[in-house]
């Protein structure tokens, strides 16, 4: 039988163009003198930090290189969106020199990144926070701020398109707005109103598989404002950095992410670098480079346990992180047992039918499946779809492809038509026929005739 190709979450495949993308640029990199990964290891000593009760037996295993596999980004990792709550609209002035003064230090002291108040997901980017009240008072009754607020109502909805139009309408009216504006109270309000919107649009347009207008609308983000809080550029290379690992540019992607480590670093924001350094740890295990990428995870965690009570969702996100770099490196068990630690944390703070274990139920899925307990794997697949209940998201697309595969193997054979066809229905929303992720699984829905066949 031909083979299938199983999809986690994050669309873990195997990329043979995304080799050769990273080969060039790494060969261009080297022959400019450029020393591959030189910042994060001068700046870190990767002691390992007491985590398990496996202690150092996880480092004593000798491990053979795989192939690099791809990843994009965590729709659900929706913490990035938010903002310093020591942003100052004063700290952004327009590149034609339409300065706005400063009104408060850039440098913030280590206690406030610690102090900072966590909002929710759905909240816009908090560039404001701290602002005085008649300012928040013009950003909040602004048409354009409202406009942007539809546009998350329609993300939330899960209407993206019209998400993305709102977003889109918000820029381009604010950016004529600025044109004629003279008023400087005013034109903070329009500059913030831009940057929101381009960073929400480059979002969805991420979502879409549109990478390289996803780019786009970040890069205007930082050529066509002079931003001067650090706070806030650091979430735009981030976001850069999610874009660039959607899209298989690892190097790139670590380049992004480091330009943020690097400002964080500098003021000391030791929340701030961990949560980086998670995130740098995964893409080092893209890498193949296993031994750093656990390292560089563990120094992030044993941050995050020194600064925050053990029931914060930021552990058992780097909780979900080791999972996944144990999946990378087919340390099936090990990943297992950590994305178990990983979910029973959130199911603890949120219950059992919230959205943020569907990510681990999935990974979950897919290592069952790759073991060969079907079973298992469709048990945990049915659960996410029962969660996602009507909702279109392109998340369920996936995991309505690994769940037609499990049809296969328990030789059910019309639910796994079906699940395809609901899959690929959905993916039409969202991406063209074109698109590698659709292709991917139409050539898997081709095996249900095979199959079929076969049995008979």
């Amino acid at each position: 039988m031909e083979e299938f190709e199983i999809l986690d979450f994050h669309e873990l495949q195997q990329e043979q163009e995304g080799i050769d993308k990273t080969a060039r640029f790494l060969q261009k990199k080297i022959q400019n003198g450029f020393k591959v990964s030189i910042v994060i290891k001068k700046q870190h000593k990767f002691g390992l930090a007491p985590l398990q009760q496996k202690k150092n037996d996880l480092f004593s295993k000798q491990h053979k290189p795989m192939d690099i596999i791809s990843q994009s980004s965590e729709q659900t990792e929706n913490n990035d969106k938010q903002g310093s709550s020591t942003s100052s609209h004063s700290s952004i002035k327009m590149k034609n020199k339409l300065t706005i003064p400063p009104t408060q230090n850039e440098t913030p002291e280590q206690n406030q990144d610690e102090q900072r108040t966590e909002k929710s997901d759905d909240d816009q980017i908090s560039l404001y926070s701290n602002q005085i009240n008649n300012f928040e008072h013009l950003l909040k009754d602004n048409l354009l701020s409202q406009k942007i607020q539809i546009g998350l109502s329609f993300m939330r909805d899960g209407n993206s398109k019209m998400a993305l139009e709102k977003m889109m309408d918000a820029y381009k009216e604010g950016n004529e707005k600025l044109k004629q504006c003279q008023d400087q109270q005013q034109i903070s309000v329009l500059i913030i109103i831009c940057i929101q919107s381009l960073c929400y649009a480059s979002q969805l347009l991420m979502e879409f598989g549109q990478f390289s207008e996803s780019q786009k609308c970040l890069d205007k983000c930082l050529n066509q404002f002079e931003i001067n809080d650090f706070d806030l550029k650091c979430k735009i290379y981030i976001a850069k950095a999610q874009c660039n690992l959607s899209n298989n540019q690892y190097l790139q992607c670590l380049d992004n992410y480091t330009k943020a480590l690097i400002q964080y670093e500098q003021v000391n924001w030791k929340l701030e670098v961990a949560k980086l350094l998670i995130k740098i740890s995964f893409v080092y295990a893209l890498l193949n480079d296993f031994a750093d990428a656990k390292k560089i995870c563990y120094e992030g965690l044993s941050i995050l346990q020194t600064k925050l009570s053990n029931s914060d969702p930021k552990i058992y996100d780097a909780y979900y992180t080791l999972g996944c770099i144990y999946y990378l490196e087919k340390e099936y068990d090990f990943a297992l047992e950590y994305l178990d630690q990983s979910k029973e944390g959130f199911i603890k703070l949120y219950g059992e039918k919230d959205l943020t274990i569907i990510k681990i139920l999935n990974l979950q899925g897919v290592i069952n499946h790759l073991q060969g307990n079907s079973i298992n794997a469709m048990e945990l697949y049915e659960q996410i779809v029962c969660l996602y209940g009507d909702s279109q998201n392109i998340g369920l697309a996936l995991v309505l492809n690994n769940l037609a595969l499990v049809y296969l193997d328990r030789m059910k054979f019309k639910s796994a038509k079906l699940s395809f066809e609901k899959s690929i229905a959905i993916l039409k929303g969202y991406i063209n026929e074109q698109h590698p992720t659709f292709q991917r699984i139409e050539k898997n829905k081709k095996l249900v005739v095979a199959a079929t066949l076969s049995y008979l």
